[in-house]
């Protein structure tokens, strides 16, 4: 990603070990293999969204759209740095059941404020020559301090452009000048709570088999949080890797086999959130109401 965002994984964990993350693209033969069995059959869509990289800048992206033309796509992306002829190209092969989402926190400089080193002229000429059709176009901006009072702007200019506009709250900022004074402008149900945490036993309902995803680094993950270093390095995952991440490289199996092992994994959350011995983003995620 060409992008910088301060609450960024990426971002975040280069900060912390203080070097770049090794790159990775997947794998397409592995990926068509991996869904080549009833369950990659029977979903629709394919919801293109890195979390440690931006889908617009895979290098198989076009080949990969051939590859699975049959299923729709929904491609998230800050939309920085590619020319006309990249992105007419990329029209050429959608559909009208397509969907390509981008993320804009403010109109021109203003987007910078968070999205560090996205390219306004850029993102304008994707919009123009996506608007043409036959995608859906959507916009979606995060709550900041900087862009709350401007959020009609936004809209306004989005919607002019031919994008459905919504705005979500968020709880990661990676800058504490850019957090919404006004706390309910927060999602807070996501922050983080020492009751939650520390607590000796706690009921969660695992959301694993609504939130799973294919990583970079092809290996299905029970959900797209715990996959960040911060937590994954954590997590019974990677210190039992023999019992379960090894058990998920796409490489060695099929989505139906995945599915297995994930409904072990849902049994095991369970039962160590009976015992006390949950992950804490278990916990915070996936606590019962």
């Amino acid at each position: 990603c060409t992008l910088r965002c301060p609450a960024c994984p990426r971002t975040v964990w280069q900060d912390l070990i203080k070097k770049p993350i090794k790159k990775a693209d997947i794998n397409l033969d592995d990926l068509k293999n991996f869904i080549n069995c009833k369950s990659g059959e029977d979903f629709e869509t394919m919801l293109l969204c890195g979390d440690y990289g931006d889908t617009i800048y895979y290098p198989e992206l076009f080949r990969m759209i051939r590859m699975f033309r049959q299923k729709k796509f929904k491609i998230a992306t800050n939309g920085s740095y590619k020319t006309r002829e990249w992105w007419t190209e990329l029209n050429s092969m959608l559909t009208k059941d397509d969907t390509i989402r981008f993320g804009i926190d403010g109109l021109g400089k203003d987007n910078n404020k968070y999205r560090v080193n996205a390219d306004w002229k850029s993102i304008e000429t994707a919009i123009d020559v996506l608007s043409k059709g036959p995608a859906k176009l959507e916009c979606q901006t995060l709550v900041f301090d900087f862009n709350k009072e401007n959020l009609n702007d936004i809209r306004n200019w989005a919607e002019n452009k031919g994008m459905v506009w919504f705005s979500e709250k968020t709880m990661r900022f990676g800058d504490k000048d850019i957090r919404p004074k006004n706390e309910d402008d927060v999602l807070a149900q996501e922050l983080y709570k020492d009751e939650y945490a520390k607590a000796s036993t706690i009921e969660i309902e695992p959301q694993c088999l609504s939130s799973c995803v294919v990583t970079a680094d092809g290996y299905f993950m029970p959900c797209d949080w715990i996959r960040n270093p911060l937590t994954f390095y954590k997590s019974e995952l990677y210190f039992n890797k023999k019992k379960w991440i090894d058990r998920l490289k796409i490489s060695n199996i099929t989505l139906d086999e995945a599915f297995e092992v994930l409904e072990e994994w849902i049994e095991n959350v369970k039962q160590k959130g009976r015992s006390g011995n949950a992950e804490t983003l278990c916990k915070m995620k996936c606590r019962a109401c």
